[in-house]
């Protein structure tokens, strides 16, 4: 009596909670739809290779350092010489006929040579610079990639996980309505695989927009759709890391960059400095001039020049603060070099750190906690069915079976971001 006076309003109240829950976004299920239709099958080399060639940042800062290596020889290179025709006694402004004598000149100032020396040397710093710059925005691009590509291999995983549990809930509901049918369970646990169900859906819903987000920006990389899926080709295997952190702090500081911007920026400085220094070494002018007089035909006489600059404002200039400014020049770009390596190997202390720790978490899961969380929902599920637990029981086991599912693709996704970050910091490969 009891069962038939509550039995119908539970199964009721079962029934509503099914029909009230709200179905997922709009775009969950277009991205199902078209993940069907045109989900590419990718690797991570292939994207990598490709956003390599097609990105315009990338290739602003190859130009910027192909600009600036073109600009080198010039540097080298004095200014233009000067020619020159003098026309002397022509009887009017305009007028080059009559009594008018021509005075050929051909003039050229070459600089003290050292400072066409520290010129080229300063033109040649740049263009190191900008190459190094370059070097660093492939390695930042590559960054850029990986990071949303094992945010997306996260998301996949987290959907299978997800929507394995999904299936597994939907036959404990149909088993335990059977149950109920034979008197063997209560309606209170089809309630409770409801509820279970429906926070699994809550789940898929985020993952959903978890793996969205990060093929939209996969895509926005490689200047494709933001509608494109992709179908990651390969698990991740975990990167192995052969090199203690000391090794690391001396890779990073001998091959990152962006370090090496910094420091060719102290060599630039003082080469700066020492120009500025030698600025007041006079220059050389020399100056050939021919002349022709009115009624001849050919040249008759033949001067020569030769002049230096007097340095009075140059060591003017230099005294009132060109070369104290040069110095702090100096102790400026040494002060951003130490800046930049404390900046440089927190990084790589940071990476190592999250490496280590995901490295361990996976091990663990692997070796063991994942296998005692199978064999407890199995315990679980043989025990309901014996009769011997309650359906809190199994629901609590498979609970726990999908928290370390998710937890252990989480922590090998945490590993390769952390690689990652670390092949970013050392500025190229772990050996």
């Amino acid at each position: 009596m009891i069962r038939m006076r509550w039995g119908v309003p539970l199964m009721m109240a079962a029934m509503a909670l099914a029909a009230r829950l709200p179905t997922p976004p709009a775009w969950a299920d277009s991205a199902r739809d078209t993940a069907t239709v045109e989900a590419q099958r990718v690797t991570l080399d292939a994207l990598i290779d490709q956003v390599l060639r097609q990105s315009p940042g990338l290739q602003a800062k190859r130009h910027a350092y192909e600009a600036a290596r073109k600009r080198v020889i010039a540097a080298w290179l004095p200014d233009d010489p000067m020619f020159g025709v003098d026309v002397e006694g022509q009887p009017d402004l305009f007028e080059f006929s009559g009594r008018a004598n021509n005075e050929y000149m051909v003039a050229q100032t070459i600089p003290f040579p050292t400072t066409l020396l520290l010129r080229g040397r300063i033109a040649s710093r740049d263009a190191q610079m900008a190459y190094q710059r370059y070097k660093e925005a492939e390695r930042d691009v590559v960054w850029h990639l990986e990071q949303p590509y094992y945010k997306a291999y996260l998301a996949k995983k987290t959907l299978a996980v997800l929507q394995e549990v999904r299936i597994l809930l939907d036959k404990l509901a149909s088993a335990v309505q059977g149950r109920y049918e034979t008197s063997k369970s209560s309606q209170q646990d089809l309630l409770k695989a409801q509820i279970e169900r429906a926070k699994v859906d809550i789940e898929i819903a985020a993952a959903q927009a978890e793996e969205h987000t990060a093929e939209a920006h996969i895509s926005h990389l490689l200047n494709r759709s933001l509608e494109a899926r992709y179908d990651l080709a390969e698990d991740v295997d975990l990167s192995l890391l052969n090199s203690s952190r000391p090794e690391l702090d001396r890779m990073a500081v001998a091959r990152r960059p962006e370090l090496k911007v910094f420091e060719l920026g102290i060599k630039r400085a003082k080469t700066s400095r020492l120009l500025a220094m030698t600025n007041w070494l006079p220059d050389l002018t020399g100056r050939i001039e021919s002349r022709q007089f009115k009624g001849e035909s050919g040249i008759r006489e033949h001067d020569t020049f030769l002049g230096v600059t007097v340095p009075v404002w140059s060591l003017l200039k230099g005294a009132s603060g060109e070369w104290a400014s040069a110095n702090h020049d100096v102790k400026e770009a040494e002060a951003q070099y130490e800046e930049m390596k404390n900046e440089v190997l927190l990084a790589v202390h940071e990476a190592h750190s999250t490496v280590q720790a995901a490295d361990y978490a996976v091990r663990m899961y692997e070796l063991s906690i994942l296998p005692q969380a199978k064999q407890q929902v199995e315990v679980a599920l043989a025990g309901y069915e014996a009769g011997r637990s309650d359906f809190l029981e199994l629901i609590d086991a498979q609970r726990m079976l999908r928290d370390v599912q998710l937890a252990y693709y989480k922590a090998k996704a945490d590993h390769e971001l952390g690689m990652s970050n670390l092949r970013l910091a050392i500025g190229g490969p772990t050996p």
